[in-house]
């Protein structure tokens, strides 16, 4: 998607007739607007979901997520007018204009911690599945073993996160999707076998509340799992007859559809396993279910080639910081620093040799999703739109840039709090 849009908001009403007869998904459109939202947002995240849910029971844990829900589409409505009144398609090109030249550079560090978090999640979900589909050919297999796994993967992600470009892989982002999608009809149809293997009934099941400290990861997941907001400004910029009306019912799809989404698998898992819920929840099912068999076999296929694409924006990002502590600027694309391969290959390694270390010490991935949303993805989320909301948007009310920066130091504060337990 290309281009900026210089077009009035309101447009005559002439135009309306013309928009009828575009496609539901053609480029640009409301449909094609929605679709890229939802697959910005789903990914790997989601698997946490049904652990969240087991914290503090299914009707709060829908409310939490309606919660988080609405303060992702706040949010994400202010940037969808923030670039189209601006013009600004990048979340970097918005930065700026809230905190002056070192916006980018803000951005590019959450970038580069959040994909190389991100990476390391990937990491623990193989570590988890990959041992149980070998577990098939036998207990003796070598890939039944975590560490084994974890090497085996390191010798194919490691050389392919040190190259310079590697866009063949972008189609697999594509193939993740449908994975996550096949995953959530795979947990739909297998929750009534499984819940009836349980010894509560449905109805005390569903009304059950379980409130701890570790209830507020129910809502971090959530939020994780909302985030689409780094990818906004480009669709909101690419979107035809951008009135604030078609922006808003963009937004509002996108959000209820995620909700709904998201409610489905979170509460099917948890109602598989209820108390005895793993923070993977794909590893309490059984090892030669074949339908879930497929599902551990596609996602970690599809992890694997994911990590080295996220590689790649983490070390562009951390290369644009250190490409700006250069003190001879470099004088075009073949002189700066990533492009050395001398100097990119070393930094991805060291990178993603920290990256490794923090998956193998991780045996709980729902709690590393939880630290990346709460101290990562928040501010990218909430704390910042909201700054976009008065700075560039020039809007006085408190209310809205209120609750989003109470809601991010909420988070924060809630998981110092778990974490220091």
């Amino acid at each position: 998607m290309e281009g900026r849009l210089t077009e009035p908001l309101l447009k005559k009403r002439g135009n309306d007739r013309a928009a009828q007869s575009e496609g539901v998904f053609s480029e640009g459109s409301m449909g094609a607007s929605v679709t890229l939202l939802c697959s910005a947002a789903i990914g790997a995240g989601v698997l946490a979901l049904p652990y969240g849910v087991s914290t503090i029971g299914v009707l709060p844990a829908a409310v939490l997520f309606a919660v988080a829900g609405a303060a992702a589409c706040v949010s994400n409505m202010i940037i969808f007018q923030c670039a189209q009144d601006t013009g600004l398609s990048s979340y970097g090109e918005l930065m700026t204009g809230i905190l002056g030249s070192r916006g980018a550079t803000v951005l590019d560090f959450f970038v580069t911690l959040e994909g190389l978090a991100a990476v390391s999640t990937y990491l623990v979900f193989i570590m988890d599945y990959v041992p149980q589909v070998c577990a098939l050919a036998g207990e003796d297999a070598w890939c039944t073993d975590r560490g084994a796994v974890l090497k085996a993967t390191v010798a194919i992600v490691w050389p392919l996160s040190c190259l310079k470009g590697l866009s063949a892989l972008r189609y697999v982002s594509t193939c993740s999707l449908a994975t996550i999608c096949f995953t959530t009809v795979v947990v739909v149809l297998r929750a009534p076998s499984y819940f009836s293997l349980q010894e509560q009934s449905l109805g005390e099941a569903v009304t059950k509340v379980n409130l701890t400290l570790d209830s507020s990861q129910a809502l971090s997941m959530a939020c994780f799992a909302f985030m689409t907001h780094t990818n906004t400004p480009e669709i909101a910029s690419a979107m035809r007859r951008p009135t604030r009306d078609r922006s808003r019912r963009v937004v509002l799809t996108h959000t209820a559809l995620m909700w709904f989404v998201y409610c489905v698998i979170a509460v099917c898992g948890f109602l598989s396993f209820l108390g005895t819920i793993s923070q993977d929840f794909l590893t309490n099912y059984e090892l030669n279910d074949p339908l879930v068999v497929a599902c551990r076999s596609l996602l970690s296929l599809s992890l694997v080639f994911a990590c080295p694409i996220n590689m790649f924006p983490s070390m562009q990002a951390l290369f644009n910081i250190l490409e700006g502590m250069r003190t001879t600027k470099a004088t075009d694309e073949n002189d700066t620093l990533y492009a050395l391969n001398h100097v990119r290959v070393p930094v991805s390694t060291c990178c993603f040799a920290v990256v490794v270390g923090v998956a193998a010490r991780t045996p709980h991935v729902a709690d590393m999703v939880s630290a990346i949303s709460v101290f990562l993805s928040a501010p990218l989320m909430f704390l910042f739109p909201a700054m976009m909301y008065r700075t560039i948007l020039g809007q006085k009310g408190p209310l809205v840039p209120a609750f989003l920066i109470l809601l991010t130091f909420a988070l924060i504060a809630v998981e110092l709090c778990r974490m220091a337990t």
